[in-house]
């Protein structure tokens, strides 16, 4: 009779488990292909960050949720892993993943055959999973399409296939998109179906591609159908030039991302120049030029904002929003989501404005120990502070930036102050830097 309560208590419990959601297993990646290999199931992944308000979301929001757990507890062996930590990062690597949430997919040996990313409502999440288990039973695998390729390299309408396939695996489709555009006509240049591939492929795009110089050359006729897209396709172009340049170093290549970015129509969302330089001298650890283009971009820009003037483009910007609900353009959304997404718009322009000059004062902090560029750091940070007087990483910021000038006192009484707007679980960090500043200890890694 005991025997047969214990054993009624256990299916209790398996049943109440199952019916709280995504169930995650806690072991390591190499226990849970391990778990996967035994049961011959697939593998769903969450790959998240700490920071990530997506990923936060989902985790609050969808995975907890009834039919989401009997959809993806049925179907995979279920793991999350923080993308910056532990298996994480290698996995993370390993499939390529550069934006959070995403979603992989793997078969029981690892190898992935599906992937999504970004919030999902329940729906569509789940939808994600029958999409995903379709693919996994598809007769054509990615290395049949590969062999095919060889054959039909020429044939546009093999290659969008082929492209499609790719994207749902997360692989690039860079030099492949290039291909097509030039086997279309020139007509064909700006279609529709181009439009699609532009929104899958065009933060992935450089500024020697095909696919860049079209963007560029047609961007009246792509404004219609992309809008503001056009211009953050072309920038992440030439960013991603700037990184690659800035990893063998190749100023020449920087000139040629610089000269490409010069012919982009301007636009107030674009970065500016001195930005562009700012991402290759940060990553290039060439700390004097990095310092000279970040002064004037602070000084003569950033700097010459007024307060008054970043709060009216707050007020065009919520007024542009207020319009587009009253014209039906977000009549999908509940009203928690657009009150939320209004919260967000109502100081962008601030935000914006306020987290440039605080992250670059933050670099000449860890950077630098020049007195001069200390106290233009403290200003920069100084202003980020009054744009948003309670924010707890500007906080610490200034503090810092004081303590690194012999201020020891004021950076106390300004890192106390940081403490005061912080919850208790989250202010680890912050002890240990106040505990450091009264230790006399130093506060930076350099």
């Amino acid at each position: 009779m005991k025997k047969q309560i214990i054993t009624v208590v256990t299916l209790l419990f398996s049943l109440l488990a199952f019916s709280q959601g995504i169930q995650f297993e806690h072991g390591t990646w190499k226990e849970v292909l391990q778990k996967a290999q035994q049961t011959n199931k697939p593998i769903f992944i969450d790959v998240y960050t700490s920071w990530c308000g997506p990923c936060r979301m989902m985790s609050q929001n969808v995975f907890p949720l009834v039919e989401v757990g009997k959809a993806y507890n049925a179907n995979f062996i279920c793991y999350q892993v923080d993308a910056e930590k532990g298996d994480g990062i290698e996995i993370a690597k390993k499939y390529g993943v550069s934006a959070f949430p995403t979603y992989l997919f793997l078969k029981f040996d690892g190898v992935i055959f599906s992937r999504a990313s970004g919030y999902k409502e329940a729906k569509d999440f789940i939808a994600d999973s029958k999409s995903a288990l379709a693919d996994m039973n598809d007769p054509k695998p990615i290395a049949v399409w590969e062999k095919e390729y060889i054959e039909q390299k020429n044939n546009p309408a093999f290659l969008l296939d082929y492209m499609n396939k790719r994207s749902k695996l997360g692989m690039s489709n860079a030099m492949l998109f290039d291909e097509y555009l030039k086997l279309i006509p020139k007509e064909e240049l700006t279609s529709d179906i181009t439009v699609k591939i532009y929104m899958k492929e065009g933060q992935q795009m450089r500024v020697n591609s095909f696919a860049f110089e079209n963007l560029l050359n047609n961007q009246n006729k792509y404004f219609g159908k992309l809008f503001g897209y056009v211009s953050i396709y072309l920038q992440a172009a030439v960013l991603n030039t700037v990184y690659d340049a800035a990893k063998s170093k190749n100023e020449q290549l920087l000139a040629t991302a610089i000269k490409a970015y010069d012919q982009i129509s301007e636009n107030s969302a674009l970065k500016r120049k001195d930005e562009i330089y700012m991402e290759y001298y940060q990553r290039t650890e060439e700390t004097d030029n990095y310092l000279k283009h970040a002064t004037n971009f602070c000084n003569n820009y950033l700097m010459k904002m007024s307060i008054d003037s970043i709060d009216k483009k707050d007020q065009l910007i919520l007024q542009s929003f207020e319009k587009h609900i009253s014209s039906g353009a977000f009549s999908k959304l509940d009203s928690t989501s657009l009150a939320q997404l209004k919260t967000d718009l109502t100081h962008v322009e601030r935000n914006k404005i306020g987290e440039s000059l605080n992250s670059i004062a933050w670099q000449v902090f860890e950077k630098m120990t020049d007195k001069s560029a200390l106290q233009d750091a403290l200003r920069w940070s100084s202003r980020s502070l009054e744009l948003s007087p309670k924010n707890v990483a500007r906080l610490d910021t200034y503090a810092n930036l004081l303590y690194k000038l012999g201020q020891k006192e004021q950076a106390i009484a300004k890192e106390e102050e940081a403490l005061r707007y912080i919850g208790k679980k989250d202010n680890k960090w912050l002890e240990e830097t106040l505990a450091k500043m009264k230790a006399g200890e130093k506060t930076w890694k350099n």
